[in-house]
């Protein structure tokens, strides 16, 4: 693991926690086009900011406590620069603020109270509570990311289209399950700790059989990732710990082949 002061330039986007507002913007993005949803500027900003905020604020809670000697080179990062986190994460969350209150459409904004209650209860929870973030966080984390992305899709669309839209929202989940379950293990590098638990094979497979079952753009673009993972995780050992990391999310940027 990378121990330096000054990590490489390539792993700074992940550093910074840009690497999740840009993939829920490219699958926001891309679910629009496979199932037709109107987006506006304002709702894509507010996903990316939101996103990115709370990522940002989970980073910071993480590192209230002392130092583990399996820590993350991200909480280290946050750790020697968290007067910069913190400042970013106020400008962040004040930019997020200002948009949705002039200009997200209500529709959107009266659905996302619901969310919001959700991640303030995951902010709130884990980082407080005795709770195995081992075993919960992860899902839960999935669950409002895939939320998140799908929120605008469910406003705007009627009681069958909800109800079609479920099994799309529900192979990603599983999709971003395996990815997060992936990336703890490789970041503590514990192989005989919880975390190292192979809880993301069955998230993986999950979303390749949903997938194989409707065989469109969305549910390829599901498999194609899912099956990346699976191929990383067990042909990558040659690669460092934080290349791999980086590696495990760029394999969700695979919309990007179905412009």
């Amino acid at each position: 693991m990378q121990t330096s002061a000054r990590p490489p330039v390539w792993l700074w986007f992940s550093l910074l926690s840009l690497d999740a507002p840009v993939i829920a913007l490219i699958w926001q993005d891309f679910l629009s086009r496979c199932y037709p949803t109107v987006l506006l500027p304002a709702g894509r900003a507010v996903l990316g900011l939101t996103v990115w905020g709370i990522y940002l604020a989970d980073r910071l809670l993480d590192i209230r406590h002392p130092a583990s000697t399996s820590e993350s080179v991200r909480h280290r990062f946050y750790r020697h620069h968290r007067n910069f986190a913190l400042a970013l994460f106020v400008l962040v969350a004040g930019s997020d603020l200002l948009i949705t209150c002039l200009w997200l459409r209500p529709a959107v904004f009266h659905y996302g109270i619901a969310l919001s209650g959700g991640v303030i209860l995951y902010l709130g929870a884990f980082p407080f509570t005795g709770w195995s973030t081992a075993v919960w966080k992860k899902p839960a984390a999935a669950s409002l990311f895939t939320a998140g992305i799908f929120l605008i899709a469910w406003t705007g669309a009627g009681q069958r289209s909800t109800y079609v839209l479920w099994q799309p929202a529900i192979a990603f989940c599983a999709l971003c399950l395996g990815n997060l379950f992936l990336i703890e293990r490789w970041s503590l590098e514990s192989e005989d700790t919880q975390v190292a638990a192979h809880w993301w094979v069955p998230a993986l497979l999950c979303a390749v059989v949903i997938a194989a079952l409707s065989p469109t753009r969305w549910f390829i673009a599901i498999a194609i990732s899912a099956i990346c993972l699976l191929a990383l995780a067990r042909w990558g050992r040659g690669v460092s710990t934080n290349a791999r990391c980086v590696l495990a999310d760029a394999i969700l940027l695979t919309p990007l082949l179905f412009r």
